[in-house]
């Protein structure tokens, strides 16, 4: 009986929500489903209060999805794309918005906040609701198009970033140092960029008067020059320097040389990519202790194969890239490596999302010979010995209720 009462109670609740969702879909105005990570939904939704934005794209009459990308001076560049469905099927649109690397968030966000508002007058003018609003245009400075074009920098950005931290208490203590710096400059036909950074580390446990350390450092210079040849293809030349004690590597420089191409032209990187990409590098390595195959410096020659697939859809996201690597003097001396994150709408009310990475490691050259002492292995100061890595993340999100969600109460 408990069980038959209980059962139901759960058809009532359907039949509630199915009811409720039925009167929520008998509406005469426009409905927005506005899919954007970086956006400040609580702003907009009390800038735009005379719009009715929904939680469910499947309710929603106007599908706005935001992308972005880096740009070349260190901001973003942003692409908006309304999708009309239902009476709207066919009426697309899309908006490109730049933002400056010294903007802050509030700039970024009033910036979107303009874009959107043109887009969704484009909606409410086939509508009318359009005799309701006021429509202001203003200019708010007294420039002429060329003069805003110009940049005494030459496209050319600088950063350089540096700190600190430490943490002690009575048995240990802990500090580390980093810093880094970049040159980089980007246009329609060349990219090209300059990194250094470095980076030391230090941990200190005591027990009873005696002292264990754990030491860390990293220094890496790195270059690269990338060349667009067509709107498909491009080039790549690369070089490196590296020392890292955690891998045993004193000293590893390399040079490598890439083509890439995209089945699909790179305007549309941002709704989607399918790259191939091909790489072939000279390394010389000088190692710190001398490592499990009798070197303490050696010279290898590689090849890699990369398939890179991206996604954003109103769907959903995907993101797959698959990369396999070998030595040319030993194919047995390869790594495979499986990256994939995406999220789909199964429903209107369902959602799945995963993100794996994976990686089958047979290349370990730069292990340090000798067994692996209790410190090392507890203090995780070197690289251990292993033919594979693995990580993941996989769930679902089940929503229901309420399709709009234009209320903003940010009391507490």
């Amino acid at each position: 009986m408990r069980f038959v009462s209980r059962f139901k109670i759960f058809i009532f609740i359907v039949f509630v929500c199915r009811l409720t969702g039925y009167s929520q879909e008998d509406k005469t105005g426009i409905n927005f489903f506005l899919e954007c990570e970086d956006c400040d939904l609580t702003f907009i939704r009390q800038e735009l209060s005379f719009v009715s934005f929904v939680r469910d794209p499947l309710m929603a009459d106007v599908h706005i999805l935001v992308t972005d990308s880096n740009t070349g001076s260190g901001g973003n560049k942003y692409f908006l794309n309304f999708i009309g469905k239902g009476n709207f099927t066919g009426l697309n649109n899309e908006y490109v918005v730049f933002t400056n690397q010294s903007d802050t968030d509030d700039d970024i966000r009033k910036t979107l906040l303009k874009a959107f508002k043109v887009g969704i007058l484009q909606y409410y003018s086939k509508s009318g609701f359009i005799g309701r609003l006021n429509i202001n245009i203003d200019e708010n400075e007294n420039k002429k198009a060329d003069e805003m074009l110009k940049d005494q920098w030459n496209k050319w950005i600088f950063r350089i970033e540096s700190g600190g931290e430490f943490q002690k208490e009575e048995s240990q203590n802990e500090y580390s140092f980093s810093t880094e710096a970049s040159i980089q400059k980007i246009t329609e036909e060349w990219k090209g960029s300059l990194e250094a950074g470095y980076e030391f580390n230090r941990e200190n446990y005591f027990d009873d008067g005696n002292r264990i350390t754990n030491k860390q450092d990293s220094k890496e210079i790195s270059a690269r020059f990338i060349k667009s040849l067509t709107s498909n293809w491009s080039a790549r030349v690369y070089g490196e320097y590296l020392s890292r004690t955690f891998l045993n590597i004193r000293h590893k420089f390399e040079e490598s040389a890439a083509v890439e191409y995209n089945i699909f032209p790179w305007n549309e990187s941002h709704k989607r990519i399918l790259a191939f990409r091909y790489n072939v590098a000279i390394a010389t390595y000088n190692y710190i202790e001398e490592t499990i195959y009798d070197k303490i410096k050696e010279t290898l020659y590689s090849e890699s194969l990369e398939i890179n697939l991206e996604l954003i859809q109103p769907w959903g996201e995907i993101s797959l890239e698959l990369g396999g690597r070998h030595l040319f003097r030993d194919f047995s001396k390869n790594q495979l490596t499986l990256e994939s994150d995406f999220s789909i709408y199964l429903s209107k009310h369902i959602s799945v999302f995963c993100a794996i990475e994976a990686d089958m490691i047979h290349d370990q050259f730069y292990l340090p010979k000798g067994d692996v002492t209790l410190e090392d292995l507890l203090l995780n100061r070197r690289k251990l010995a292993t033919t594979y890595e693995m990580s993941g993340q996989i769930g679902f999100r089940f929503t229901f209720g309420s399709i709009y969600n234009n209320v903003v109460n940010e009391r507490f």
